[in-house]
């Protein structure tokens, strides 16, 4: 290290050390290299020489205490050299008179071990000065030092004389500037001073701000008004923008400039205050304007693409990005024409500056020609769009907004739509609307021969009512299928209602209506749902001879014939329809063979012990087959749990009475046992299902099966239970006799199975 550099060092550090109130400590132990050989007077000397301030050492010795060295600072205060002084006591260097005081202090120093500053008075060349001095003590291991600063009273009376003047120069700027100023205390934010700017902004008196802090002011939390003023104080931020609350309640966003400032020798902060409401409000404003336009802009769900006065890109929203494949990012600043290429859709003739012409005219341009857009992949994008310019304040054209929308969805929604409208929703075939625009066409009445069939499906109500409308849509599409496979590309089949199609057969006569009906129905035998459903049409068919023949007329005919058919055909239908509910029943064990064969046994003699004409007991046979015909449609998993029924599961269960009556409301052959499938579950009290009917409102036959049916369960085992002895369950009978059962029912059928 050069010398030069370690007079440097120790210069700072004298001057660190000295301006404490605590002793200096040397701890020679700790230096390193050239330090070593310098001994602890030597660190002391150094950090006397290279201080600012006139300073001397004094050293503690038998003859009490000496000079041992000064700097130049003090050597021109005292007249005194570094040779001169060193081992001159108190007395000789500061006079016979004055040396006391000074010796007094610093065995004050030194016992305390604390600094001291005094008033003294010395004999320096001949003249006597006031000092102010500091005495510091020095902890060494061999020796008591004493570190004595001198700072000539007249100096600082000079100081303090410009001190005041600018003090009252301040003061004047302070009460006279129109600016809002603040004279702040640091360390608690207490408000030592206002101007008349101040007052008259915040609406208090100075007696009332001299009474508060400026954390009383600011709005934000005194933590972090503390922070900001230690900030200020450091001078690492000057600029801050607060909001401020006046006397009258209303808060102000002001712009406060504060810096450090040192009055009389006391540190403050001087803070000049600009009131910013306005601007921040404006500023604001414009930040929820620009929001909400970037908030439209990436909502909308049209493409928005601008550019600059030169056709340069400048934002794409995200629309826009997602539709032609590019990020702002990527294309921003770059010419319109090089990334977009816009083409008519049909000849692919570019649609070449489009942006150069509404930034040369200023007018907007609507596209009406079909248009593509290329994307980034090089992907056609069928869209609708337009240009216009972006004018700035003075009207002056600043860029181009093209505002632009993909319309492939809404292409395939117009094709969906039009499907629809001319299509059916169900099974895909065409629909009335189709047939009227049909016929509407000049050439197509002109057709003929042309032959029209006319099909009816047969039970699609009852297959509704028992299985639900799942299952006969299922059976309407599958129908459907058929005509469609059958007909073939030539003819053009219809769904023209509920159950009812119609094909079309240009060209075609009565024989090929014939043999296409035929295919049909050979067709129609392989539809089978669920095992049980199958499928049955009727037909009907009619030609259109000449071309003068109304298409209307020829229809009509067409359905006459298909109804007088479909009456032919019913009664087998119903047949047919009434043995595949029966086998489903059997087939899902719901109703067993052999207990419809026992229940028929029971009943006939119960009936012989009351007398029933044959009328009734044929309608209770009938009964005893079809009773629970409903519970074809209650689903496999209700029917065969083993255990309890959950409340929905027995809510279900409950329903398939009234599905059995309206099984049997649609075969006429059933009529005479609706009103008794439907209740034959109801209880002699009232409390069964589905009408509460109670007591003799219920119909006899009902009655009659409801007591059999009850003790053939409870004699055979079931899913849910085994079977009980015939004690048991006759001795259930009489217990539920008057509530669940009727009464004189249950001793009769009591009487007659006690001799079985």
């Amino acid at each position: 290290m050069k010398q030069n550099d370690q007079n440097f060092l120790w210069r700072r550090i004298a001057k660190k050390k000295n301006t404490g109130s605590q002793p200096v400590t040397i701890a020679p132990k700790a230096r390193k290299g050239w330090h070593r050989r310098l001994s602890q007077a030597d660190y002391l000397e150094m950090m006397v020489e290279y201080n600012s301030e006139a300073m001397a050492l004094l050293v503690k010795t038998a003859a009490g205490w000496v000079y041992c060295y000064n700097n130049w600072e003090h050597e021109k205060m005292t007249g005194f050299g570094q040779k001169a002084i060193r081992n001159q006591s108190l007395k000789t260097v500061l006079g016979e008179a004055y040396y006391q005081v000074y010796e007094k202090n610093a065995d004050g120093c030194r016992e305390s071990g604390q600094t001291i500053l005094f008033k003294g008075r010395a004999c320096w060349n001949g003249e006597v000065r006031e000092q102010l001095c500091r005495m510091a003590p020095v902890a060494a291991a061999d020796q008591d030092f004493i570190v004595v600063t001198e700072l000539n009273t007249k100096v600082l009376k000079d100081w303090m004389i410009k001190n005041h003047l600018a003090t009252t120069r301040f003061d004047q700027m302070f009460q006279t500037h129109t600016a809002t100023m603040l004279l702040i205390e640091p360390a608690s934010g207490r408000i030592v001073d206002a101007n008349p700017a101040a007052l008259a902004f915040y609406g208090y008196s100075l007696e009332e701000l001299k009474t508060m802090t400026i954390d009383q002011i600011n709005t934000l939390s005194p933590a972090a008004v503390a922070d900001r003023r230690h900030q200020a104080l450091a001078g690492r931020q000057q600029y801050f923008l607060f909001p401020h609350r006046l006397k009258n309640g209303e808060i102000r966003m002001v712009d406060v400039h504060s810096s450090p400032l040192e009055l009389d020798g006391q540190p403050y902060l001087f803070s000049v205050i600009t009131d910013a409401t306005e601007r921040e409000q404006n500023a604001a404003a414009l930040y929820r304007e620009k929001e909400l336009h970037k908030t439209t802009m990436d909502a909308i769900h049209d493409g928005v693409i601008t550019t600059d006065a030169e056709g340069n890109i400048s934002y794409l929203n995200p629309a826009a990005e997602q539709a032609s494949g590019w990020q702002t990012g990527e294309v921003q600043s770059q010419p319109f024409e090089a990334i977009f290429s816009i083409c008519h859709e049909y000849t692919r003739e570019p649609l070449a500056g489009l942006v150069a012409q509404v930034l040369e005219d200023g007018q907007s341009q609507e596209i009406t020609a079909p248009t593509v857009l290329f994307n980034k992949e090089g992907m056609m994008i069928p869209i609708e769009t337009s240009l216009a310019p972006i004018r700035a304040q003075n009207g002056t054209i600043s860029g181009v907004v093209m505002v632009f929308r993909d319309i492939t969805l809404s292409r395939e929604k117009k094709r969906r739509i039009e499907y629809l409208s001319y299509h059916d929703a169900l099974t895909g075939l065409y629909n009335r609307r189709f047939y009227e625009q049909y016929f509407s066409q000049k050439e197509i009445k002109l057709i003929h021969p042309m032959a029209f069939v006319m099909g009816d499906v047969n039970g699609l109500k009852m297959t509704n009512d028992v299985f639900g409308h799942t299952i006969g849509d299922q059976l309407l599409t599958d129908i459907a299928k058929t005509l469609k496979v059958a007909a073939g590309s030539r003819h053009q089949v219809i769904r023209w209602g509920g159950d009812e199609f119609m094909i079309v057969m240009p060209g075609s006569d009565l024989k090929d209506a014939e043999v296409l009906v035929k295919r049909i129905k050979e067709q129609l035998q392989d539809i089978c749902i669920n095992g049980t459903i199958e499928a049955s049409v009727s037909f009907g068919v009619a030609l259109k001879k000449s071309r003068d023949d109304e298409p209307g007329a020829v229809l009509k005919k067409a359905e006459e014939m298909m109804y007088q058919i479909k009456l032919l055909e019913s009664k087998s239908m119903r047949g047919t329809t009434i043995n595949a509910l029966l086998a489903a029943l059997d087939e899902n064990k719901a109703e067993t063979k052999a207990h419809t064969q026992r229940l028929s046994d029971h009943v006939m003699k119960l009936a012989e012990l009351l007398a029933l004409n044959v009328e009734a007991k044929n309608r209770l046979i009938l009964l005893t087959m079809l009773h629970d015909i409903g519970k074809v449609g209650i689903p496999d998993h209700i029917l065969s749990k083993p255990g309890r029924l959950t409340e929905e599961e027995w809510e279900i269960m409950q329903t398939h009475s009234e599905i059995g009556y309206r099984i049997a409301v649609n075969v006429p052959e059933l009529h005479v046992v609706t009103e008794e499938i439907l209740h034959h579950h109801e209880k002699w009290d009232g409390s069964g299902y589905p009408s509460g009917l109670s007591g003799e409102k219920i119909p006899l036959n009902s009655r009659i099966l409801a007591v059999v049916d009850a003790y053939d369960v409870m004699t055979h085992d079931q899913v849910y239970q085994p079977a009980r002895s015939r004690e048991e369950a006759i001795r259930e009978l009489r217990a539920q006799a008057g509530s669940q059962f009727d009464p004189r029912l249950v001793e009769r059928f009591i009487n007659q199975v006690s001799h079985w």
